[in-house]
């Protein structure tokens, strides 16, 4: 892991605890975590909604981050993304705001504290490994199927934490959200 994401996501997370806002640190950082271990120069955090905050979030983050109030905005209409860019480092990090998606609602309910191997005096909140499986075959699909990065994140969770996850949970996902056929793929080709 790179040695940026601690004090940049250290004081991001700071902000988002302070004004209680949910979060869950997902994508190839948390695939790394449980699964292959992948450079990478970002972070995904989900968040929930918090509309009525947005002003503050703002300002309470633009003493070390490079925020836009309208992107902010724009991400809480329309369930989408904005991202911070730390100023002393120019680490990005991409924020997606939930809102009425069931699945993206239980992931945040779902979350698991964790600590990073540069700081493991302080704890994170996660994804679950079931959770960044599902996210990732979503991502999957989403780009076209065709993205090795993210299929091979998939494999590398399920290789390495194949005797710790809740299967029954991602095949009722798997099903709700319509990529069964994907995931049995994605189970039998972990396990060759």
């Amino acid at each position: 892991m790179n040695k940026v994401f601690d004090p940049a996501l250290g004081m991001f997370v700071d902000v988002l605890e302070k004004l209680n806002i949910a979060y869950a640190i997902g994508g190839s950082v948390a695939s790394s975590i449980y699964g292959q271990v992948r450079f990478t120069q970002d972070v995904d955090l989900s968040v929930a909604a918090f509309e009525n905050q947005i002003e503050a979030f703002c300002r309470a983050i633009e003493a070390g981050f490079y925020v836009n109030f309208d992107a902010v905005k724009q991400a809480h209409v329309n369930a989408s993304s904005f991202n911070v860019i730390h100023l002393d480092t120019a680490f990005k990090i991409d924020v997606f705001v939930v809102l009425d998606d069931p699945f993206k609602k239980q992931v945040l309910i779902r979350r698991q504290k964790l600590t990073l191997e540069e700081n493991p005096d302080r704890k994170y909140d996660f994804v679950t490994p079931e959770d960044i499986v599902l996210l990732k075959l979503l991502w999957y699909i989403e780009a076209g199927s065709v993205s090795e990065k993210q299929w091979n994140d998939i494999l590398g969770v399920l290789k390495n934490r194949r005797n710790e996850l809740d299967i029954d949970y991602i095949q009722q996902w798997a099903s709700k959200l319509s990529f069964s056929d994907l995931l049995n793929k994605a189970i039998q080709q972990s396990m060759e």
